[in-house]
């Protein structure tokens, strides 16, 4: 005999909590210093160490007096960890790579050892940084390893960009007449063919007499971290060095390195007080249709977003009517923050298997019941997203009347 189940305890609850599972979140900025440690420190090579503080990279990055505290000894990656610190606002995390030692190449100055950049750009492609630069590195063969590193890196689903230097003290002979042209010469064979990389020039000052020069790459590095995606890097302020006045840019000079896709760092007499600002915002690129950082940026944005909000509709969504509205819903609560915060003007989504889901089976035409017969086969949906982006304002054309 069948027992039939008791009423009580009247009302049953379960309580599902997969609609709780967390989101994948995007720290925008994240930066990565790589270089040698000059033989100070305690720190191993091509292992990263996140650094939070000057204090902490004095200890891995540094030697110190003991009785005073002060750095006695230190390499390019424990200055340039230092001039990214000291930009406000600043990066939300740093990290530091140090690099081992190999023999110099061809065309390289006999008799020294040269960081292995090499193997400490690979240690650093498993972190979750958006920004990469190379410690008071100026020599284009060696940030062409970056360059290939932040393409090679992005292309595999780790996307950021590379930030590199002119050297300051480029020489400027017959065949190159300008500071401009020598350095479109010299760092012509860096540009990105997908906009990952920035270039920037400073004729920057030693701090003190045969001392290094700032690290310029490592502090505008620090300042675009410090801004959200969304956010033109011109007109940002950059700090933590000097550039004297005879070694400043003209004019005429800030409008070549800007012209030739090199962001030149300057001191407009416009803003009130000393400070060196960005005085462009592009990208050292051949891709002219990507031509500004924050684009790049932005893009990179709405990638990991789209990929960590949808990754729970794999192996969960069906391909029907429900399962496809339920995917165009996901969409536009991903989009729908980022229209309402202003980091994008508009957007449109398109699920081209939603129109024929939605037709009777009865209407739907010969063309259209091959789509979705094959879509279910290799079990692949396409989605086709609008986005429309609205820069910052770069350039003022005022056109002023007088009267009398």
């Amino acid at each position: 005999m069948t027992v039939t189940a008791a009423e009580f305890p009247f009302i049953s609850v379960t309580i599902d909590t997969r609609g709780m599972q967390p989101l994948a979140r995007r720290s925008t900025g994240n930066i990565v210093v790589v270089g040698s440690t000059g033989g100070a420190g305690d720190a191993d090579a091509n292992v990263p160490v996140q650094i939070g503080s000057e204090a902490e990279a004095r200890k891995h990055f540094a030697e110190v007096d003991p009785r005073t505290g002060a750095v006695t000894r230190s390499g390019p990656l424990y200055r340039s960890l230092c001039a990214a610190l000291r930009q406000d606002p600043a990066p939300s995390r740093v990290y530091a790579v140090p690099t081992g030692s190999t023999e110099p190449g061809p065309g390289e100055e006999p008799g020294g050892a040269v960081p292995d950049y090499d193997a400490a750009l690979t240690a650093t492609a498993s972190l979750p940084v958006q920004l990469v630069c190379l410690a008071e590195e100026t020599r284009p063969e060696h940030l062409r390893l970056l360059r290939d590193h932040v393409e090679n890196v992005s292309k595999a689903g780790s996307a950021r960009m590379g930030v590199a230097m002119v050297d300051p003290d480029l020489a400027v002979d017959d065949a190159n007449r300008t500071f401009t042209a020598a350095a479109k010469a010299a760092y012509d064979g860096v540009k990105s063919a997908s906009s990952r990389m920035i270039l920037v020039a400073a004729r920057v000052a030693p701090d003190e007499d045969d001392g290094p020069l700032p690290d310029v790459a490592a502090a505008v590095t620090g300042t675009i971290a410090g801004y959200p995606p969304h956010a033109s890097v011109l007109m940002k302020q950059v700090r933590g060095f000097r550039i004297p006045l005879s070694r400043q840019f003209s004019g005429t000079e800030i409008k070549e390195l800007a012209e030739a896709l090199i962001i030149p760092v300057i001191d407009p007499e416009l803003v009130p007080g000393e400070g060196l600002f960005l005085g462009s915002g592009r990208c050292f690129t051949d891709d002219s249709s990507k031509l500004y950082v924050d684009i790049i940026r932005v893009l990179d944005h709405i990638e990991f977003l789209l990929k960590a909000g949808l990754i729970g509709t794999i192996g969960e969504t069906r391909i029907d009517r429900l399962g496809m509205q339920g995917m165009r819903s996901r969409i536009d609560g991903i989009l729908s923050p980022l229209l309402t915060s202003g980091v994008i003007a508009a957007y449109s989504i398109d699920i081209p298997l939603l129109p024929i889901l939605e037709a009777e089976e009865a209407a739907r035409t010969p063309g259209q019941g091959s789509t979705l017969s094959e879509a279910r086969q290799d079990r692949r949906v396409e989605v086709l997203l609008s986005v429309t982006y609205a820069g910052a304002v770069h350039f003022l054309n005022i056109n002023l009347a007088l009267k009398a």
